[in-house]
């Protein structure tokens, strides 16, 4: 895999460059990415001393940790110039705006790339406990991989969390999952079966992992097993999509517990194939 770190020259952006750097660092001596990459925005003509200064720093630490790379200066739309940028690769990603934009801003980014996401807002230097969200559906294929390499290349742990929802509906399916939530790897249900996959895809790769289940609001389960578990890496399954219509009905799970998760986040957008279309 390839690494892809960005900038637009906004501060913010900083925690991912110095992060990507770490793991750019770490990876090379387990042979973890076969390139490494430095792109940098030009939205302004003004912002350009801002981006090179980004880069120039970043390019320092990668080479005071024997780590080549080559540096890209594109001008355009963020959202846009990287996902030219991001083809086959793990991209990683700060706040490119001021707060009150973030949430809007980081959505065009994963409706653009279609490629793996790591956003990072705090530094987190370290990798050894990787949480990944499952959601108990098919869209969660892309982080379950993704995640499950890191964890891999980087001797982690994975613990898989579905969290099942308070539901109001009535039909089969969900009065079992909502009788045998504690018990749910017991059921025959969908949900039941996507875990039993999941696991059986990390026992594959060689990773170490084991179930959460929890119950209540997805978002709040999510960043209260964070807290609790003191988890180094979240992953979180997206239907982000342009051709979608989850993303009309469904909050952006993906972009609330980036906000909030005070880890980096690992993004893997659902491919088109698994979303309803318009």
């Amino acid at each position: 895999m390839n690494l892809l770190l960005c900038t637009n020259g906004h501060p913010d952006t900083r925690p991912a460059l110095e992060y990507g750097a770490w793991l750019a660092e770490v990876g090379a001596a387990r042979a973890a990415f076969r390139e490494v990459v430095l792109l940098g925005v030009v939205e302004k003509p003004a912002r350009r001393p801002q981006v090179e200064a980004l880069l120039e720093e970043t390019g320092r630490n990668l080479q005071r940790a024997a780590v080549p790379y080559r540096s890209v200066l594109r001008e355009g739309k963020p959202e846009e110039v990287i996902a030219g940028e991001a083809s086959e690769r793990l991209t990683v990603v700060g706040p490119m705006v001021g707060r009150l934009a973030w949430a809007h801003a980081l959505a065009r980014v994963l409706a653009a790339v279609e490629s793996p996401v790591l956003h990072v807002a705090e530094v987190h230097r370290r990798l050894e406990r990787v949480l990944l969200c499952t959601g108990g559906l098919r869209y969660a294929e892309g982080v379950i991989r993704t995640g499950g390499w890191l964890a891999r290349a980087f001797g982690a742990t994975v613990t898989l969390l579905h969290v099942v929802e308070p539901v109001t509906l009535e039909y089969p399916v969900a009065n079992e999952v909502k009788a045998h939530w504690s018990r749910l790897l017991e059921t025959d249900t969908p949900q039941a079966r996507r875990l039993k996959e999941a696991l059986a895809t990390l026992e594959g790769m060689g990773v170490a992992a084991e179930v959460r289940v929890r119950h209540g609001p997805v978002v709040h389960e999510i960043l209260h097993e964070i807290r609790e578990g003191g988890y180094d890496l979240v992953g979180v399954g997206s239907p982000y999509a342009a051709h979608c219509l989850r993303r009309l009905y469904r909050p952006n799970v993906a972009v609330e517990v980036a906000e909030a998760a005070g880890r980096p986040v690992l993004i893997a957008r659902a491919p088109v194939e698994d979303c309803e279309r318009v």
